[in-house]
């Protein structure tokens, strides 16, 4: 009778464990989506400008350039989590300059002696796609269309042949990565760091149909386009 008792309490026993254990949700982590919210920032390129052209008296100029740098501050609103995308838009300004490396005149280049810079200046709106991954890296794709000064400063060999500027229509094109440094263990426990995000990528701008005027009267017309590499932050409030 005892031994009775005994297996009813054990079996009784089993029982409320395996009921309490039911009722326990197996734990897994948290993934916080994007609430959504204004910000701001930065962003600055490594650009790689394509050749300007412009013409002086009979003669044809193209232009080549060195390395060329951007810089930029934009702010804007993201509207938060959709699935696997948050949409934002953002307001973007910024002004741009790249040294000239060489003319070529006619076809004849002259290197050391050539002198002057592109200059832009440039606002657009911007709209991108952030695509959650439920880890620190959120790639994203987007672009931008607006305007764009640029001015062709005091550019030539022996003499200044061009120092003019036009405006005119322009857009750009941007795919990268954003990594959310909060959620890295060495940027964790800083508040400097809180709610902000690294841009890396990679843009595309083009605006067509600038019109010159050089020194000597003479006009002309060029495009310009680009290819960056951008870096950023982006803090949100």
């Amino acid at each position: 009778m005892k031994r009775v008792i005994k297996l009813a309490g054990l079996l009784g026993l089993l029982a409320s464990t395996a009921q309490a254990a039911d009722m326990v949700a197996p734990s897994e982590p948290v993934v916080a989506s994007n609430p959504g919210g204004f910000y701001l920032g930065s962003l600055s390129s490594l650009t790689f400008l394509d050749d300007t052209g412009f013409a002086s008296g009979a003669d044809g100029v193209s232009t080549d350039y060195d390395l060329g740098f951007y810089s930029a501050l934009r702010a804007g609103y993201s509207f938060g989590s959709y699935g696997i995308v948050s949409p934002r838009l953002e307001l973007e300004v910024g002004y741009g300059t790249a040294d000239v490396d060489e003319h070529t005149v006619n076809g004849f280049g002259f290197g050391g002696s050539s002198f002057g810079e592109a200059r832009t200046i440039q606002g657009y709106v911007n709209g991108y796609l952030d695509i959650n991954t439920s880890t620190a890296f959120t790639p994203y794709l987007g672009g931008g269309v607006g305007a764009m000064n640029l001015e062709l400063h005091r550019q030539g060999v022996s003499g200044i042949a061009m120092d003019d500027d036009d405006t005119k229509f322009a857009y750009h094109l941007d795919a990268g990565v954003g990594i959310k440094l909060d959620t890295i263990s060495f940027f964790r426990d800083s508040t400097l760091f809180s709610n902000t995000t690294f841009d890396i990528g990679y843009r595309y701008t083009a605006a067509d149909n600038f019109n010159f005027t050089a020194t000597d009267g003479t006009t002309s017309s060029t495009d310009f386009s680009s290819h960056a590499i951008t870096a950023g932050f982006r803090r949100q409030f």
